[in-house]
């Protein structure tokens, strides 16, 4: 666990930052708490993700700008891209699970920096991860998944519009891909899950030791 006040240092920085339209100061003050010590898990848990969630609430509120929302996010995104050589590092030193899984935005859904950094914690976990990302057409989702062979699939939305328009979504994946797990996530499942309590995640760690031992399950009743 990250020391706190690294944690909210950081969190501090990203906000002045953001009231500065700091693009680069931004990305250098990610990377250098990594450097100091900051897990990606906890640079994601604790710091961006809360952060990410308040800039969205900031442009809901109209104290944020869209422009600025975009500067602001394109910078995380730039460092997450930046720390990806670790995560790759991380995910050689652990034991490979043998579950693939499939991230995907549905069709109009252009915020995927969420989805992207569970992509990362799936990796570090010896998950094999195909990350597809925004705005990904249902037919590409099925051809992907199938051609690929993934088992669980990952759909995040943003809004309130998204959450609906992913009914429609997953009804046609089950209909397509059937035994394959679909899980939704992201800021529209914030506060409330109602309606997709089949599908919601509340807890990633717990999802991920969920998939490890069904694998576990799964090769001892095949031995």
């Amino acid at each position: 666990m990250a020391d706190t006040t690294a944690v909210e240092e950081l969190a501090r920085s990203l906000q002045t930052c953001l009231e500065k339209n700091d693009r680069a100061a931004a990305v250098s003050a990610i990377l250098s708490a990594v450097e100091g010590g900051l897990s990606i898990e906890d640079l994601y848990t604790r710091v961006l993700e809360p952060f990410l969630e308040s800039v969205g609430r900031g442009w809901q509120a109209g104290r944020t700008a869209v422009w600025q929302e975009h500067l602001i996010v394109g910078a995380v995104r730039t460092a997450i891209d930046a720390l990806y050589p670790r995560v790759v590092a991380r995910k050689a030193e652990v034991e490979a699970v043998g579950v693939t899984v499939a991230f995907f935005c549905p069709p109009e859904e252009t915020h995927d920096v969420g989805l992207r950094m569970l992509v990362d914690r799936f990796d570090m976990r010896g998950f094999d991860t195909v990350y597809v990302g925004a705005m990904t057409p249902v037919d590409e989702m099925i051809a992907c998944t199938r051609a690929t062979g993934a088992t669980v699939v990952c759909l995040s939305a943003s809004t309130h519009f998204q959450r609906m328009a992913l009914h429609a979504v997953v009804r046609r994946l089950r209909e397509e891909l059937p035994g394959v797990r679909m899980l939704v996530g992201g800021p529209a499942f914030a506060h409330s899950a109602e309606d997709w309590e089949q599908y919601a995640v509340e807890s990633v760690d717990a999802l991920m030791d969920e998939l490890v031992a069904q694998v576990g399950r799964e090769e001892l009743a095949d031995a």
